[in-house]
């Protein structure tokens, strides 16, 4: 006689995880925008019919996301509203994302250098001279010798961000900023382990007037190949002067 088949119950998944969708799906639908205010927490559960309990987890889980922030007050600006910082948000997701996988140096900096190869390109292309003051200001401003390692890597963070901003693709900054944000960690220890850190900024600071030299004569490719060699010899030789 033939065996009859095993049967499961069907798992239904956590309360809170329904409700988090529920507002993914706003969002995704453009329900829901930067700045917008979510329904309060009471209506949330009369409308969803879940439990105060499940509406709070799923909107802790969100601001932990950085996809929603709570606002402190009594007027008609306070509550849960949908947060404007993404590239926040996909940096930790980023960083989770390489530290849990194992994702190795090597992928992630030659995702950097083909991403920022061509944001450079572009930016040469399209970049205003609001943009090349923005780009000129950075780099005198790691200029200073009295800026600490960690200004100077903030500095060098934002310069790279801004020529992807500078391409005119709002994506490219963002994940540019992702990227930034996953390799921090190893940035720091990197500089840590250089004895004279300051040479190696000086080194580094003269790569980035040649790369906003090239965006300023629009040569998107030398740009390119600057900005390239730049990552990829930082990298490869872990900083060294």
């Amino acid at each position: 006689m033939e065996a009859l088949p095993t049967w499961e119950p069907v798992r239904r998944p956590p309360t809170h995880k329904l409700v988090l969708a529920q507002v993914e799906e706003q969002i995704l639908a453009g329900r829901l925008k930067v700045g917008q205010r979510l329904p309060s927490e009471r209506h949330l559960v009369t409308a969803l019919g879940v439990s105060r309990t499940s509406v709070r987890e799923a909107l802790r889980g969100l601001e932990a996301m950085g996809i929603i922030e709570a606002r402190v007050g009594s007027g008609p600006d306070a509550g849960w509203t949908v947060a404007g910082r993404s590239p926040e948000a996909m940096g930790t997701l980023l960083r989770l994302h390489v530290a849990l996988a194992e994702v190795s140096l090597s992928d992630l900096v030659e995702v950097r250098v083909q991403l920022e190869r061509q944001a450079a390109e572009a930016a040469a292309i399209r970049r205003t001279d609001d943009d090349l003051r923005e780009l000129r200001a950075l780099v005198e401003a790691t200029r200073d010798p009295r800026i600490s390692q960690g200004e100077f890597n903030e500095l060098d963070t934002e310069f790279h961000v801004r020529i992807a901003a500078a391409s005119g693709n709002t994506l490219a900054a963002d994940l540019m900023q992702a990227l930034r944000a996953a390799v921090k960690g190893w940035m720091i220890s990197a500089f840590d382990r250089i004895s004279d850190w300051r040479a190696v900024a000086d080194r580094l600071l003269a790569e980035h007037e040649q790369v906003v030299d090239a965006i300023e004569r629009r040569d998107g490719a030398r740009a390119g190949e600057l900005v390239a060699g730049h990552i990829t010899e930082f990298y490869e030789g872990r900083g060294r002067a």
